[in-house]
């Protein structure tokens, strides 16, 4: 198929569900218009169609999952739309020129329309022609549906063609209400088709669109992938392990497929040691170097493959609806040029073309939202180790740095202004910033794309399923270390060439003549640090769990995400000499017994103000396993010499694999929770993501926590937003009236139309 314009694709549908304002909630379209050219059969437009109307609420919904989250805090400059939503202030639609809720309803509507019409058994050569449109259409809608969840709660549910404002639906809707707790219910039919239709025929294909600026967006990018959405939709509700089973599943059908691309070290950010002599005298500093990692959202599509579902943009109106309410919020004043030119090809027929451009100038007036202390203190908190070595690989030198973690600097770059440097969000802007100098208002770029999924993000949400389905060292491993069969799975092969443990030695009874077996992996080849002997068996026992274990196929080549802020690999120093070499990795104390005993002790002391007993216990449990694992592999080579007469006892059934603590999966979710802010700040997700995850913790049943956990946990987070303090410093300090208000979740969902 030629290549299509967004103003030939997308704008053909603009006659179609316009009709509604934000006044009303539910589309009310003009029935002639929908069945104007509509067979059933030909739906292209109406598919693309659909495509248009996300645009319409891609921006709001980015900016509702930021502006009331911990990683943002409002200028003086913020409108009030901004500051009411960033405030937690009850404003319905029509009063705030950020809530719209029938922009959503117009794009499910539209699929209510397409749905209602569509030939699904349709046949051209043998092939069922619409079912690849009708899976994205139907996933389309689900994903719509989550985000009215996600911002209201609870949400009239329709799946009918509503042709006329006069149903009453938006009060009493005959199909019900929908909410997290019963929404994957409502949608699982849809859901479990589209996720058939999706792997028998594939993905509809329509070439590539034209943002007028010359960049090509490739339809593979405008795919909303089932087995995401269908996992999200599990992981939203969260109410039991089976869930998260589920949850972890369909993210693992999806990054397990073919030409899905793993965490690698391409795009990372990164400390450089720079080292000088000045007047006899050396000086050394470390710079951040960020641009790799920038790339992940550049203004380009093409310069990665991070990328899985982005919403477009066009350079000006001429040729489509242009996104620029999410770079004007940051402090962006966009600007567009258009220019023609004239061809006159072998018949001498002038050909006349229309490009244009966009370019984006940071303007501190226009600053009304920035990265809040918060985000600065979890950036803070990260620690990382710089080893120098000498040519024949000996560590020369072994360095804690508290520089923090680098990806703040791509993320909020400084920028010289007439009232001095200051900070600007540059996730829908990219600049030519490297580093930690500050960058003139003219050096960025606009981004001709909002993104809705991409690769990190999921792996993040996988890690999250993980944890919470009684794996957390897996889910851990996403982290640090990477889902890599070199690190974390045993290398010993059973017959069918599977991972496998083995019995390391046994445990004799000479007075029953018994032998009990003890399990072990061969350390030599597996990094028992990771994950650990009683977790593999748990999971490899597991028959809803077990056959996701297999991370061993070539496809599985994960580096951690957080071990992207580092250079395992070794590159020339810049000292005279160019004899020395030194590379950065992620902390070696950092490990899960580390980390996870801290942040046990840390979360303890954020609820009840002290570390109580048991989870001191539990800290030093894992502390423990640091320095016992190589005493427990020369225990048992000295145990297998036992007297080889004991080889003819009675083998009994070994211990049970030990259950996992609840409170490890508490801190495990706690660390993912801040590698989603390190990883995806202001890209949309944050505060959905602070949502989900307290219902998560409000939903425990192990008994160890409060009732009302996750609103505790959530309303802390966000009530320290405006405070200069370390992540855990002064624990008790908070905006306690902000803190009062996310107690309550009602609190946590804008006003719908119908209560208003």
């Amino acid at each position: 198929m030629k290549k299509n314009s967004i103003l030939a694709l997308f704008i053909s549908l603009l006659g179609f569900g316009t009709l509604a304002t934000s006044c009303e909630d539910m589309l009310t379209p003009d029935m002639d218009r929908y069945a104007e050219n509509f067979n059933g059969t030909d739906t292209v437009n109406f598919y693309l169609g659909i495509l248009r109307n996300v645009q319409d609420v891609v921006e709001q919904n980015v900016l509702l999952g930021d502006i009331r989250s911990d990683l943002a805090d409002t200028t003086m400059y913020a409108s009030d739309s901004v500051a009411d939503i960033a405030n937690f202030k009850k404003v319905a639609d029509g009063e705030n020129a950020l809530l719209n809720r029938a922009a959503y309803y117009k794009v499910i509507n539209q699929c209510n329309f397409y749905l209602d019409r569509v030939d699904s058994i349709a046949m051209k050569n043998g092939n069922y022609i619409m079912r690849k449109e009708m899976a994205q259409v139907l996933t389309i809608r689900a994903w719509t549906y989550m985000q009215l969840v996600q911002n209201y709660g609870r949400v009239p549910f329709i799946t009918k063609p509503v042709s006329n404002a006069g149903t009453g639906w938006e009060s009493n809707p005959a199909e019900g209400w929908a909410d997290a707790d019963n929404l994957v219910d409502l949608l699982r039919k849809d859901m479990d088709q589209a996720w058939t239709y999706e792997k028998t025929y594939g993905f509809p294909q329509y070439g590539n669109f034209a943002t007028g600026s010359g960049l090509q967006v490739p339809h593979s990018l405008l795919r909303f992938p089932a087995a995401i959405v269908y996992g999200d939709l599990y992981l939203l509700r969260g109410a039991t392990q089976n869930d998260f089973v589920q949850a972890a599943r369909k993210y693992y059908d999806y990054l397990k497929g073919e030409n899905i691309p793993t965490v690698s070290m391409a795009s990372r950010a990164l400390y450089t040691k720079l080292r000088s002599f000045t007047g006899g005298v050396q000086r050394e500093e470390y710079q951040p170097s960020v641009y790799s990692w920038s790339n992940l959202y550049a203004s380009s599509t093409n310069v990665n493959n991070e990328l899985i579902t982005v919403v477009p943009s066009a350079s000006n109106t001429f040729f489509g609806k242009v996104l620029t309410r999410l770079p004007q919020i940051y402090g962006f004043d966009p600007h567009s040029t258009t220019s023609t030119s004239t061809e006159v090809d072998d018949e001498e027929k002038e050909n006349v073309s229309t490009s244009g451009q966009m370019s984006v100038t940071a303007n501190y007036k226009n600053r009304q939202v920035y990265a809040s202390n918060r985000f600065e203190a979890i950036n803070k908190a990260q620690q990382y180790c710089y080893i120098e070595t000498d040519n024949n690989d000996n560590i020369e030198d072994v360095e804690y740095i508290s520089n923090g973690d680098p990806r703040f600097y791509g993320t909020a770059p400084l920028v010289r202004t007439d009232e001095g440097q200051m900070r600007f969000v540059q996730k829908f802007c990219g600049s030519f910033a490297t580093g930690s100098s500050a960058v003139g208002v003219n050096s960025f770029n606009f981004r001709y794309y909002t993104g809705i999924y991409r690769v990190r993000q999921v792996y993040l949400r996988f890690a999250e399923a993980l944890n919470r389905a009684g794996y957390p060292r897996h889910a851990y491993a996403v982290l640090r270390g990477g889902l890599n069969a070199a690190k974390i799975m045993p290398r010993t092969l059973d017959s069918k060439n599977q991972n496998v443990y083995h019995v390391d030695h046994y445990i004799y009874n000479d007075v029953d003549s018994t032998r009990k077996p003890v399990y072990s992996i061969d350390e030599a080849a597996y990094d028992p640090t990771i994950i650990s002997i009683d977790e593999i068996r748990r999971a490899q026992a597991d028959p809803n769990y077990g056959d996701m274990l297999d991370f061993s196929t070539a496809h599985w080549t994960n580096v951690g995400i957080h071990d992207n802020c580092a250079n395992n690999g070794k590159y020339a120093s810049s000292s005279s000499d160019g004899l020395d070499r030194k590379y950065m990795e992620a902390d070696s104390l950092s490990t899960y017994e580390v980390l996870v005993a801290q942040r046990m002790e840390q979360e303890d002391i954020r609820r009840n103000g002290y570390v109580s007993e048991e989870t001191r216990a539990a800290a030093r449990k894992l502390r423990s396993r640091i320095f016992t694992i190589k005493d427990e592999k020369e225990d048992s080579i000295a145990k297998a010499k036992l007297d080889s007469l004991r080889n003819t006892y009675t083998v009994i059934e070994a211990d049970a694999p030990a259950p996992v603590d609840y409170r490890e999966i508490d801190a495990v979710e706690s660390l993912i929770a801040d590698e989603c802010a390190l990883e995806t700040a202001f890209e949309g997700y944050r505060f959905y993501d602070l949502m989900r995850i307290a219902r998560h913790k409000n939903n425990d049943t192990s008994g160890l926590f409060p009732a009302n956990s996750g609103s505790q946990w959530l309303a802390w987070q966000v009530a320290r937003r405006s405070l200069k303090l370390g992540m855990y410093e002064s624990p008790n300090v908070y905006n306690t009236a902000l803190y009062n208000i996310l107690l309550s979740p009602d609190n946590w969902y804008l006003v719908s139309p119908e209560n208003k």
